[in-house]
C-alpha cells in the first residue's frame, strides 16, 4: 500500500463532526510520523514518509465527502497506482462508536464518499478501514447526524478510536491486512 486516504469534509465548519473521522485518522498518522499535511497539486492535502516497506503517502481530499473520488483517482492515475495500492479510511454509521473494521475489498456500504471513489476507480478491490460512529442519542436524519458536532462527552472515546484506527493502519502497513484484521476487527473501545 502506498496511498492512505482519510475521508472528510474541508473547512472549520466540519472539523469536529462525525463525518471527518477518516481525515482525523490521517492527521493522526501524519502527527505520529512528524510530517505536515500540505496542499497538493489538486483538491487534497498530502504528506509522505518513508515506511518500512517503502514510501507511504497520506491524503485528505478537500473536494467534500461526496466528491472524494476525483482527487483520489487523479493522484492514482498520475502515479500509476493500482486499487490494491491504496487504503481508504471513512466513518461508518452501521458500526457503533468504539468499533473499527478492516476489509481488503467490498462495497461502499452506502457511504457516498466511497461510492464516488468506487465509481470513478471502476473497482471496489482496495482495502478500507471503517470507523464506527453510531451512538445511542442521534438526530432523526442521518445527514444531520453525520454532519453534527461530536458532543464533548464523547470526544475522549473518539480520540481513542482515531488512535486505534491509526494503529490499525500502521499494523496493516507493517504486518499486512490479515494480521491487522485479526488484531483490530473484534475489539470494542469504551
Amino acid at each position: 500500500m502506498r496511498l492512505i486516504v482519510g475521508l472528510g469534509n474541508p473547512g472549520r465548519r466540519y472539523r469536529d463532526t462525525w463525518h471527518n473521522l477518516g481525515a482525523r485518522t490521517v492527521e493522526e498518522l501524519a502527527r505520529r510520523r512528524g510530517v505536515a499535511l500540505k496542499p497538493g497539486r489538486g483538491q487534497f492535502f498530502m504528506a509522505e514518509y518513508a515506511g518500512s516497506g517503502g514510501e507511504v503517502n497520506l491524503m485528505i481530499p478537500t473536494s467534500y465527502m461526496n466528491r472524494s473520488g476525483g482527487p483520489v483517482v487523479e493522484w492514482m492515475n498520475y502515479h500509476r497506482l493500482e486499487p490494491a495500492d491504496i487504503m481508504v479510511i471513512f466513518d461508518d454509521h452501521d458500526l457503533p462508536l468504539g468499533r473499527i473494521r478492516l476489509r481488503p475489498s467490498g462495497s461502499s456500504g452506502g457511504h457516498r464518499g466511497m461510492d464516488d471513489i468506487i465509481w470513478l476507480l471502476e473497482s471496489d478491490q482496495f482495502p478500507r478501514l471503517r470507523v464506527g460512529i453510531k451512538v445511542d442519542s442521534e438526530h432523526p436524519e442521518l445527514t444531520d447526524q453525520v454532519l453534527s458536532k461530536i458532543p464533548r462527552l464523547q470526544r475522549g472515546i473518539v480520540d481513542e478510536v482515531v488512535a486505534t484506527a491509526a494503529d490499525a493502519v500502521e499494523t496493516t502497513l507493517e504486518e499486512g491486512i490479515d494480521m491487522a484484521q485479526a488484531r483490530f476487527n473484534g475489539i470494542i473501545i469504551e
